[in-house]
């Protein structure tokens, strides 16, 4: 087979699991996750049952790849290495927040899928590369002196992990009235921002300089 023809091959693939990733998440949302079924994203995307399993071995899996198109767009704030580290770190959570736009409902079923995997000794996906992107982050902060040299990255990361999980719950938890009203009108990026800014400012207000 020839170069291009492997070319058209591998595209036509992107091109099928595309319009099934496409057809889930649109019954998804007119469903919810658990009434909708592999036979119906099938129907939807025009192609058969066994072809939807060919890319995603379960439902699950379409969540974990939405998970993955969202980190990548997050991954450019990495690349800022003029800016501190706090803010690169604080910039790269924000804007896999952003990626998942004002679709609680969608942050809702993607959050759950994260919980069920985090019981689940094998890899983890976005996760594991979101851990890694902050790892590169922090060694570098070290590096500059910005962060203590005696936290771990991966210590670190499970804590501003866990605020990152914790605000996504607290903005999901919005949308039904569980919280204050007042905090629905609060963009998730900046939400996030906020939080993750307590963690590396602490809770200490600023020393007033002496006259």
């Amino acid at each position: 087979m020839t170069e291009a023809a492997l070319g058209r091959r591998e595209r036509k693939k992107e091109e099928t699991k595309r319009r099934i990733f496409e057809a889930a998440i649109k019954l998804f949302n007119e469903k919810g996750f658990d009434a909708a079924t592999v036979d119906e994203i099938a129907e939807r995307a025009d192609v058969a049952k066994g072809t939807f399993f060919n890319y995603f071995p379960r439902k699950e899996a379409v969540l974990e790849y939405l998970s993955g198109e969202w980190l990548e767009l997050a991954e450019d704030q990495t690349a800022a290495v003029h800016l501190p580290a706090a803010e690169r770190i604080i910039n790269l959570f924000a804007a896999a927040a952003g990626s998942y736009g004002e679709n609680r409902e969608l942050t809702r079923l993607v959050l759950r899928s994260s919980m069920e995997q985090m019981c689940c000794p094998e890899p983890q996906g976005a996760c594991d590369r979101l851990d890694q992107l902050f790892e590169d982050i922090f060694r570098d902060g070290v590096a500059r002196g910005e962060f203590r040299a005696d936290v771990e990255p991966h210590s670190a990361f499970g804590v501003c992990g866990s605020v990152f999980l914790g605000t996504l719950l607290w903005w999901v938890g919005t949308a039904d009235g569980r919280l204050d009203p007042a905090a629905r009108d609060i963009s998730l990026p900046d939400a996030v921002r906020h939080q993750l800014s307590v963690v590396f400012d602490g809770l200490r207000a600023p020393r007033v300089a002496e006259g």
